[in-house]
């Protein structure tokens, strides 16, 4: 990465940033995805009063997965850097890397997760870092599992960022590079130890039979509705629980009764539900980004949902990327993680196999936007 440009983010250099934001637009070779990639030992050690750790960490490797799968142009991944670059600068980090030395045992056992869970339930980090190490070498997703399943005991009390917000960083990190993954634990065991646990979805003294259908689409319902930064964080850790579902190593299913015990009980918003049935109409697929702005405003976008619909049904990946790319034209220095998180999320549910209901999906899009307009607009 270009040195200037990491200095410039540390010391908070809002101008040079720019400046050096608009040569890398104007560079043919510019990835954003290599950037984030070199950008990531300080994400990992993001300090930020406003949202907590790991918030800009998970946005920007969702984004680098989208643009690794293509479903960001490359118009919209230049509009989009600057979200991840002027962010950045304006936020705090701990100049902490840790590395996977130090760990004695020859073998890890049953004892090295009881001892790190006892070392988290003590508050003694450092304590729990060094059982996690020797688990992370030898046993990397069972190490992970371990570490998510004790997420899962706080869901309620954290929003479900004990485990939506570091689930992205197990996968795509700890899996994927070897250099950060220490560091990425060390963050998240920092995180855990924040509270005590009883390892309730480690022995297994709870169930974690997957709901049937009609019950995780009127689960799904109900994460949809309702406004705000809660209603938004059950949307999210909804869609997190499939992309466990999904991963290669957090087998065989997340406890979904977590759920209904998280936000089973709420309401389902039903002027949402109306604003579904009354925007089904079949209109017209645009051509360009500049056609999708002409037909869909976010600040009138409750008279644009026929036009998003019919798009996302239509025309799935571009219109993904014209409403990242819409989103970042809006881009200020008090920018949210969670717009990001919020988009991508509720246009993963859009997409998703896993339930059939079409107002889930289209409820989890409104709810996504409706964030962002209530905090941007």
């Amino acid at each position: 990465m270009n040195s200037q440009l990491k200095n410039a983010i540390i010391n908070h250099q809002q101008e040079k940033v720019k400046q050096i934001l608009k040569e890398l637009k104007n560079d043919p070779r510019f990835s954003l995805v290599s950037l984030i990639d070199d950008l990531l030992p300080l994400m990992l050690m993001e300090s930020n009063l406003s949202y907590g750790s790991f918030h800009f960490v998970k946005m920007s490797l969702f984004l680098k997965e989208l643009l690794q799968k293509k479903y960001l142009s490359r118009e919209a991944e230049l509009e989009i850097s600057k979200v991840v670059i002027l962010g950045l600068s304006e936020r705090h980090f701990i100049n902490i890397k840790a590395d996977s030395s130090g760990y004695k045992e020859k073998e890890v056992k049953q004892k090295s997760y009881d001892k790190l869970t006892e070392e988290i339930n003590n508050g003694n980090s450092h304590n729990a870092f060094y059982y996690a190490l020797g688990l992370l070498e030898k046993q990397p997703k069972g190490l992970k599992k371990h570490l998510l399943n004790l997420g899962m005991e706080r869901i309620p009390d954290s929003l479900g960022h004990s485990v939506s917000c570091f689930f992205p960083v197990m996968r795509d990190i700890v899996n994927h590079h070897d250099d950060l993954a220490a560091t990425a634990v060390l963050s998240y065991i920092m995180y855990l130890a924040r509270y005590n646990y009883q390892e309730k979805y480690i022995s297994k003294q709870e169930k974690t039979e997957k709901p049937s259908l009609d019950d995780l689409e009127d689960l799904g319902l109900k994460a949809v509705s309702g406004s705000g930064i809660v209603n938004l964080h059950h949307m999210i850790t909804y869609y997190t629980f499939f992309m466990l579902e999904d991963s290669s190593f957090y087998q065989p299913l997340p406890p979904y009764s977590i759920l209904k015990n998280y936000f089973g009980n709420k309401n389902i918003d039903q002027k949402r539900l109306k604003l579904i049935e009354i925007n089904k109409k079949e209109t017209q697929i645009a051509e360009s980004y500049q056609e999708f702005k002409n037909n869909f405003t976010l600040s009138n976008y409750q008279d644009g949902l026929s036009f998003l619909f019919y798009n996302l049904n239509n025309n799935f990946k571009n219109t993904n990327s014209y409403l990242y790319q819409l989103f970042a034209e809006y881009y200020n220095p008090n920018w949210n993680p969670h717009y990001y998180t919020g988009l991508y999320c509720a246009l993963g549910l859009y997409r998703s196999a896993k339930i059939n209901d079409k107002k889930i999906k289209k409820m989890a899009v409104i709810q996504a936007i409706e964030y962002f307009v209530s905090n941007v607009l």
